[in-house]
């Protein structure tokens, strides 16, 4: 669950897979690279104005806390540096580690 920012979200990372669940409602799912401090998301699905759009994204990552500021879906520019997660005109998030541990019955 994002821990700072101007909206609220849930960053699901299995493999190279995401989903960004907005407490909202909206619902972002697809595929993602990464170099040091930069990822390329491939919206997959998604709102119809965003899905099939690229996002060329910062992040970066200390211990269990990694702060991510997306550009414009389907922009050629990345952003170059991190917002304060208070502007409410970037979406720049921090999101903290939550680690599940499995339950058997």
């Amino acid at each position: 669950m994002s821990v700072a920012g101007p909206r609220e979200a849930r960053l699901l990372i299995a493999g190279n897979r995401f989903t960004i669940e907005f407490i909202s409602g909206d619902l972002y799912m697809g595929t993602f690279k990464l170099t040091p401090g930069q990822m390329d998301m491939l919206i997959e699905e998604g709102p119809h104005e965003h899905a099939g759009r690229n996002s060329l994204c910062i992040y970066h990552l200390d211990g269990g806390v990694l702060r991510w500021c997306p550009g414009r879906p389907g922009s050629t520019r990345r952003p170059d540096s991190f917002p304060d997660v208070d502007d409410a005109r970037f979406l720049s998030l921090v999101f903290r580690r939550v680690r599940r541990t499995n339950r058997r019955s």
